[in-house]
């Protein structure tokens, strides 16, 4: 059994939320400004922007989304961590528009996979591919 894999392009995993921090940082950069002057404004640069870089540095890495025989992983954006949730553990899977929800036995949780990282064909064929494996796993008796 093949493993599907997909990589998520950086401008979709990262910019959106370099976009949010950029706004953040003007704002308090305003704020600051304009209660202490000049000088609230420049100390409040000199720590959120190593900070932010920081965290950027530390936070991003590899983003992806990988279903192979024994579960499905992904990793969606900056702020996002690993989640991997193995094929045994899933009640159900819904397919919706902008995202594919899967329900946990044991628990009732749904983790939600949002799909705006993705390609219309690459999100088709993570669906097929998922279907084809929880079929199969059906079959052998193993689900």
């Amino acid at each position: 059994m093949q493993t599907c894999y997909f990589s998520i392009p950086k401008s979709r995993a990262e910019y959106p939320v370099l976009a949010v921090a950029a706004v953040f940082v003007f704002a308090v950069w305003a704020l600051h400004f304009g209660i202490f002057g000049w000088k609230g404004g420049a100390v409040w640069l000199a720590i959120a922007i190593p900070l932010a870089f920081f965290i950027y540095k530390k936070r991003s890495g590899a983003y992806f989304v990988k279903a192979d025989e024994n579960g499905i992983s992904w990793r969606q954006s900056l702020v996002s961590r690993l989640i991997f949730i193995p094929w045994n553990y899933l009640q159900r899977i819904d397919y919706l528009v902008y995202e594919i929800n899967f329900m946990i036995k044991e628990s009732g949780q749904v983790v939600s996979f949002a799909t705006s990282g993705l390609e219309e064909e690459q999100i088709n064929q993570l669906k097929e591919y998922m279907s084809y494996v929880l079929k199969n796993r059906k079959e052998s008796g193993i689900a």
